[in-house]
């Protein structure tokens, strides 16, 4: 192990171990996997072929560090384009009184401001376990008091919510805030899997060996995006959280 964990076997540190000998045909000898990689590919004495690697999530025949960039590329991408059911965009919610508008735009920045990087991360990455959309909406909009929710309904099944250019919209069914939700919950870990798939590259650049963690918490936040599914608890749990017929919302429209 390296840093402060120096000496320390894997396990005693709760570390997925990658060590093994790797011996290269210059001879040279290696202990771990992206050590060998980044030997191999300019040692004179190895033919110009790739690796084998067997990494969770990669192709067995991959190198790791070219799959990685690529993943960031593609995740940039994806932040560069303008918010719908698949992309994200790194900007903020706006703001109105002090209450985020409703977006489908990520929320991660939201919750770095609420909590801090790496409690929004690690709250993010427990919620990839078992994604439900309530808690990350309850997190970031129902934060307050009830009456500073930017969201109400008044009869369990029509809601009035401020939406991102600070329009009050009368939703009939909740059906535009339901998808809304779906799409929330997809591009936060969409954006919140970003900066740790970044770091992890730029820490296996040159001799050094990337965080475990931050890949295996990228490959948590990615996989769970992708497989997110229509919550169909949301309204009904949104109703009963947001049922409040005098807010200020349904006595202005």
């Amino acid at each position: 192990m390296k840093g402060e964990h120096k000496g320390k076997l894997c396990g005693d540190v709760n570390k997925r171990c990658r060590h093994k000998v790797k011996i290269c045909l210059c001879g040279k000898q290696f202990m771990r996997d992206t050590s060998y990689m980044r030997h191999v590919v300019s040692c004179r004495q190895v033919p110009k072929i790739k690796p084998v690697i067997k990494i969770r999530g990669l192709s067995s025949d991959s190198n790791i560090l070219n799959d990685l960039v690529t993943e960031v590329q593609g995740l940039k991408t994806l932040i560069t384009q303008q918010p719908t059911v698949n992309n994200i965009t790194h900007v903020y919610q706006p703001i109105v009184n002090n209450i985020y508008m409703i977006s489908d735009v990520g929320a991660f920045k939201i919750l770095c401001d609420k909590m801090g990087v790496n409690e929004a991360t690690e709250f993010l990455c427990a919620l990839a376990n078992k994604p439900k959309t309530m808690v990350l909406f309850e997190k970031v909009y129902l934060d307050c008091e009830p009456d500073d929710y930017p969201i109400a309904n008044a009869n369990g099944k029509d809601f009035y919510y401020y939406d991102g250019d600070s329009n009050i919209i009368y939703d009939e069914g909740g059906c535009l805030i339901s998808k809304l939700g779906d799409r929330l919950i997809k591009n936060t870990f969409l954006e919140a899997a970003d900066p740790l798939l970044t770091r992890f590259v730029k820490q296996n650049e040159g001799e050094h060996d990337g965080d475990d963690d931050d890949y295996d918490r990228f490959r948590a936040l990615q996989t769970a995006a992708c497989s997110v599914k229509a919550d169909r608890s949301f309204i009904r749990e949104l109703s009963l959280k947001t049922y409040h017929p005098g807010h200020r919302l349904i006595s202005a429209k």
